[in-house]
């Protein structure tokens, strides 16, 4: 090709005439060789890269379809490097890039490239020319992830989506920032349908806590009861004191007995609980309370937790272990070959101190009891083994704390009852043939 020959020319005094008439007749072309010849001399720092560039964002589909079409499938197929970088440099580009992002042929292909760009860039100015121009995906998961990071529930809610597959995908498509105002919008929404494919499409990727308060928002108090299974039964004490408090129940009627219950047990457990053994001495602040004030995200908490101060370092993994956000092989690293305050951390949590341990050179102000310590940590429904074994060290208990325990117990095993009914065989024999079987006469409150 001609053109192409002295695209490059750097021929003594007619150089640039050569150069400027071979980009005239690639231009004058109009064919899809050409846009792809353009395309590729910016790459290469053409002389006139910026007068190439300005006329390529001026081309357009009615005008130059094919020439149009070769130029952006090219730009696509290399990410937009080349056309961001350029865009990104001048103010007056910028509005060129909107001009031919606006113009785009409302077509799936023109939507389809409307929508990478924006997926992206993640701009406001280019999410506004989707809104304005009333421009939907051809892919049914970019169009949801729009509307979701958009705050703009309904363009998911109008899809049918019975297997939340769709969601999922979504998810799977969107940044980590886009992914925390898909959150938001699933808190905001108040919708039962956002919240329940939200929770399973992504799985154990997101905090369970921003379902419990979507639920609670909403007001499925039915989803609501369901998803106190996996929680730890710290958190589900969270929700049954939500529920005592506000007084609703769930529709279904066993769910609403057992609510009922669980409430005149914690209601119960309130004038049980036992008194501190130490107060915070004048002028300072318990660490652990501290702890949990700074760390309100997962984000922050894995932010901390590769960091190099060692303090934070241990609030992070203390408030990261009871939220089930740090791996329990990192878990188990972290005990064997942290620093001492991020042992310090882990043992608070998982091992009481023993009053009449040697070497103890830490001062607990606070200790917390290896069964109460079993009872709150257990996810739920856990194993009735393990609520047999807890029953056993109550049983063993002396103190004005033993009715606490036993009436706490008695909650954990309330719960168990209703989320394990139709997973256990109960078998008249006394000689059991499994590794984990129990007594039933030892968990006596759970209903068989």
């Amino acid at each position: 090709m001609q053109a192409e020959k002295h695209l490059f020319s750097t021929t003594a005094l007619v150089g640039r005439f050569l150069r400027n008439r071979a980009v005239e007749r690639l231009f004058s072309g109009k064919s899809r060789e050409a846009a792809v010849v353009l395309a590729d001399a910016l790459e290469k720092n053409h002389p006139e890269a910026d007068a190439i560039f300005r006329r390529l964002l001026q081309l357009r589909h009615d005008r130059e379809p094919v020439m149009h079409t070769a130029l952006w499938n090219y730009w696509k197929s290399h990410r937009f490097e080349e056309l961001l970088k350029r865009e990104h440099a001048s103010a007056s580009f910028q509005s060129d890039f909107l001009r031919a992002l606006e113009a785009m042929p409302e077509s799936d292909w023109g939507n389809g490239l409307l929508f990478a760009i924006w997926s992206q860039l993640d701009r406001d100015e280019i999410a506004d020319i989707i809104e304005s121009g009333g421009r939907h995906a051809p892919a049914l998961e970019m169009d949801a992830l729009f509307g979701l990071v958009r705050s703009r529930p309904e363009r998911y809610l109008n899809l049918e989506d019975p297997d939340y597959s769709i969601f999922e995908k979504a998810w799977l498509a969107a940044s980590a920032a886009q992914r925390q105002r898909i959150s938001l919008t699933v808190l905001n929404s108040q919708d039962p349908r956002l919240i329940a494919a939200y929770d399973h499409a992504v799985r154990d990727q997101h905090d369970p806590q921003l379902v419990i308060e979507a639920l609670k928002l909403c007001g499925d108090h039915d989803l609501l009861f369901e998803r106190l299974q996996g929680l730890q039964f710290n958190g589900a004490l969270e929700v049954i004191a939500f529920w005592a408090e506000s007084g609703v129940r769930p529709k279904n009627s066993s769910r609403a007995a057992i609510v009922e219950q669980a409430v005149a047990l914690y209601r119960e457990l309130a004038g049980l609980l036992p008194g501190s053994r130490s107060v915070v001495p004048q002028g300072t602040r318990d660490l652990f309370s501290f702890w949990v004030e700074r760390y309100q995200t997962d984000e922050s908490i894995l932010q901390d937790l590769s960091g190099s101060d060692p303090f934070r370092r241990a609030g992070a993994l203390y408030c990261g272990a009871q939220r089930g956000v740090i791996p329990r092989n990192r878990v188990q690293e972290i005990s064997v070959n942290g620093t001492w305050l991020e042992k310090l951390a882990l043992q608070y949590l998982f091992n009481a101190p023993d009053v009449g341990a040697r070497n103890e050179h830490v001062l607990w102000l606070r200790p917390q009891d290896n069964v109460v310590a079993g009872i709150l940590s257990m996810r739920l429904p856990g194993t009735l083994e393990e609520s047999s074994r807890l029953s056993g060290k109550i049983q063993k208990a002396s103190g004005g704390d033993k009715l606490y325990l036993q009436k706490l117990l008695q909650l954990l095993t309330l719960l168990q009852g209703y989320f394990l009914r139709g997973l256990i065989t109960v078998d008249s024999s006394d000689d059991a043939s499994e590794h984990n079987a129990v007594e039933t006469e030892e968990v006596t409150d759970v209903e068989w």
